[in-house]
C-alpha cells in the first residue's frame, strides 16, 4: 500500500547549497519526512517555471523576489523524469527513471538542498514526467499498466515530499501500427488514479502537446494546471486540445527564457491574462542570469500580470549545477510503490 509519510515544518529561507559528489543513494525508508509547504497564496496567474535539472540548480528559481516579498514564482517544475519499462515474469511494467543529473537532486539529502529550500519559500515543487524512446509512454499503456503507473507516481510524490506531477508527452517512441499504438483511455487512466492516490493538496500539470486531446473531460477536471508549447504565442483556453479546459487551469502565456522576448509583447499577454483571468503563465528553461539574464523578462510579467511590482534578484540566481552525478541514475519500480 502507498504509505504517506508523517510531514514535518521546514523553516523558511533559502539554505546553502553544499556540493556533492556521486551522492549516496539511500535505501528505503532513509529519505527524509517532507515539510509542509507554506500556504500557496492569492497571487494569479500564477508564475511557472520549468528547471532542466540536467545543467541548472533549482535554486535559481527562488531567487526571484517581488517587491512585496513573495516569490516570483508558485510553481517549479524538475524537468524530467522519464517512462522506462521492464518485465517482471512475462508481464511488462512502467517504471520512472531518474536520470544520473536528476536523482542526486531528489535522492539522498538532495532533496533537503534542492527542493526543501523551494518549498520553504512557499513554492510548489513538482516532477515531470517525459517519454525516453522506449516504446511506452501515458498514451499508450494497459489498464493495469496506467494502474501501475499511477501507483509508481504518487509514491514518488510521498517518497520526495513533492508537491505533484506535471505531465509532458514527448519522445515516447510510440509505435506506429498494431500492438502498442496509443489508446484513447490510457492518459485519462493515469490522471484520474493518480488524483485518487494523491493527498487533496497536490498538484497535477500538462503540457498541452503529444496526445492531450485523448484526455477525457472527466479526467481533464483533475488537472490543475495546462500549458501550450507554441512561445511566444497567446493562445487562449479554447485552443487547447484538452477537453474542457477553463480559463482559471489556463497558461495563455509560454515562453522560452532561452530566447530573447519582447517586452512589448510580455507586457501585453501578462496584461491581457490578468484581466482575461486566466490562472497561469509559464516560463521554459530558466538559465543561470550569467548565462541569459530572465530580470527583465519577470519584470515585464510583473508591470502587465502583477500591478506593476517590481522584481528583485538578491541572491543573485547564478548558482551553479553542483548535484554532482549518480552513475546509472535511478529507477522507482511499481514493486517499490506498492511495498508494506
Amino acid at each position: 500500500m502507498i504509505k504517506i509519510a508523517a510531514l514535518a515544518v521546514v523553516s523558511a529561507g533559502i539554505l546553502a547549497c553544499n556540493k556533492m559528489n556521486e551522492p549516496k543513494v539511500e535505501a528505503e525508508g532513509q529519505i527524509p519526512d517532507a515539510p509542509i509547504t507554506k500556504t500557496y497564496g492569492t497571487k494569479t496567474p500564477k508564475a511557472v517555471c520549468y528547471v532542466e535539472t540536467n545543467d541548472v540548480n533549482p535554486l535559481n528559481a527562488g531567487d526571484y523576489i517581488l517587491a512585496d516579498g513573495t516569490t516570483f514564482f508558485d510553481i517549479v517544475e524538475l524537468f524530467a523524469s522519464n517512462i522506462h519499462k521492464e518485465t517482471v515474469g512475462n508481464q511488462v511494467r512502467p517504471t520512472l527513471y531518474l536520470n544520473p543529473e536528476l536523482t542526486p537532486v531528489l535522492e539522498g539529502n538532495g532533496v533537503n538542498t534542492y527542493v526543501r529550500p523551494l518549498q520553504g519559500l512557499g513554492i510548489k515543487v513538482l516532477l515531470t514526467v517525459l517519454g525516453d524512446w522506449q516504446g511506452i509512454g501515458v498514451a499508450n499503456m494497459t489498464n493495469d499498466q496506467a494502474d501501475q503507473f499511477a501507483a509508481i507516481l504518487a509514491y514518488t510524490v510521498e517518497r520526495y515530499g513533492l508537491d505533484g506531477i506535471g505531465f509532458d508527452d514527448e519522445y515516447a517512441d510510440y509505435p506506429w501500427f498494431g500492438s502498442g499504438t496509443v489508446n484513447n483511455t490510457s492518459y485519462s487512466r493515469i490522471i484520474t488514479k493518480l488524483h485518487e492516490l494523491m493527498p487533496s493538496d497536490k498538484l497535477i500539470t500538462v503540457f498541452d502537446w503529444g496526445n492531450t486531446g485523448t484526455i477525457s473531460s472527466a479526467a481533464a477536471a483533475y488537472i490543475d494546471y495546462a500549458y501550450h508549447g507554441y512561445f511566444k504565442q497567446y493562445r487562449v483556453a479554447s485552443t487547447s486540445n484538452i477537453a474542457g479546459m477553463t480559463i482559471p487551469r489556463w497558461s495563455p502565456i509560454s515562453l522560452n527564457l532561452g530566447e530573447d522576448n519582447s517586452t512589448v509583447d510580455v507586457e501585453g499577454q501578462a496584461r491581457d491574462a490578468k484581466n482575461a483571468g486566466y490562472g497561469a503563465m509559464m516560463c521554459f528553461n530558466l538559465r543561470p542570469r550569467s548565462e541569459r539574464d530572465p530580470l527583465s523578462v519577470f519584470q515585464d510579467m510583473s508591470d502587465g500580470a502583477y500591478n506593476g511590482l517590481g522584481v528583485i534578484c538578491p541572491n543573485g540566481a547564478n548558482r551553479s549545477r553542483d548535484a554532482g552525478t549518480v552513475s546509472g541514475g535511478f529507477t522507482i519500480t511499481y514493486d517499490m510503490a506498492t511495498a508494506e
